[in-house]
């Protein structure tokens, strides 16, 4: 059995929590230049031309792409016959605090959300997902940073659909959703799209998929077909980069799906904005 300090996921959990906060992910980029190539609108292409020079300015510099610097998911995949020693929430939560005061990063967090809702200082308790691999003895342990702001979280939506639903109505609930909030979400957007599992696990999904490359097509043909139509559907909105208007309201959506009760439909949309900051590593 493999066994991993819960100290050294800490340390690669500080090193990715200032890598997403300064450093707009090579794929995003390239959708960003794709979908600026196709975009007709010249207010929307500048809009564009704006968010991708913003990215080179905080990758050079080492500061922020957002002033607000967002709420951290930690995702850990344990490899087979892999076990961590030591207390992985703390160890999480004091590399996010050092992350915090290393990068200059704004502190966001509040603790007694109801009542007085003060600031934890350093943006703890990191959020933490744990899950177990589901590959042979050689797939290794990986370790996932997620950051993500407000205006995004606010536009976030979960339901419970009908179970005769289907595509249809997954699709109908996230067109109705981004028309209604997608303009508050700094366009273009990125869409992580949760189908089935349960109430509790499916805005997980949502949220965690995410993490995979926009240019990275789905080995299942239905699903890579359904994201493709996503995205064109969200497009067709005319919102627009900056909501100034255009095609270019979304420039990825994935979709993770999971075994659900017959009598329901669960379905999450996790929105993000174009700053998508994430990276996954091995450890």
């Amino acid at each position: 059995m493999r066994v991993i300090q819960a100290s050294a996921i800490g340390r690669a959990v500080e090193a990715l929590c200032l890598e997403v906060s300064t450093e707009l992910p090579r794929d995003v980029i390239q959708a960003l230049e794709s979908f600026r190539e196709a975009e007709k609108s010249e207010p929307a292409r500048q809009v564009i031309d704006l968010i991708l020079e913003n990215g080179r300015v905080a990758r050079e510099a080492g500061v922020p792409l957002c002033q607000d610097t967002g709420v951290f998911t930690v995702y850990i995949t344990l490899g087979r016959d892999t076990a961590i020693e030591g207390d992985l929430q703390a160890e999480a939560s004091a590399a996010l605090a050092r992350a915090t005061a290393r990068g200059s990063l704004r502190a966001s967090v509040v603790d007694e959300p109801m009542d007085e809702r003060r600031n934890t200082k350093d943006n703890t308790p990191a959020l933490l997902e744990l899950e177990l691999s589901d590959g042979d003895d050689l797939t290794p342990t990986t370790i996932g940073v997620l950051a993500k702001g407000g205006g995004s979280e606010m536009a976030s939506r979960a339901a419970m659909l009908a179970p005769g639903a289907g595509w249809e109505g997954v699709l109908d609930f996230v067109m109705d959703v981004v028309s209604d909030l997608g303009a508050r979400s700094c366009p273009p957007l990125v869409l992580g799209v949760g189908v089935g599992g349960a109430f509790d696990s499916v805005a997980v999904m949502a949220k965690r998929a995410l993490l995979e490359p926009l240019d990275r097509v789905s080995a299942d043909p239905k699903t890579a077909a359904r994201e493709a139509e996503l995205v064109a559907a969200v497009n067709g909105l005319g919102i627009g980069p900056g909501a100034v208007g255009g095609t270019t309201t979304c420039i990825g959506a994935k979709i993770a799906t999971a075994p659900c009760h017959m009598a329901s439909l669960p379905v999450a949309l996790s929105v993000n904005c174009h700053s998508l900051r994430r990276k996954v590593t091995e450890i």
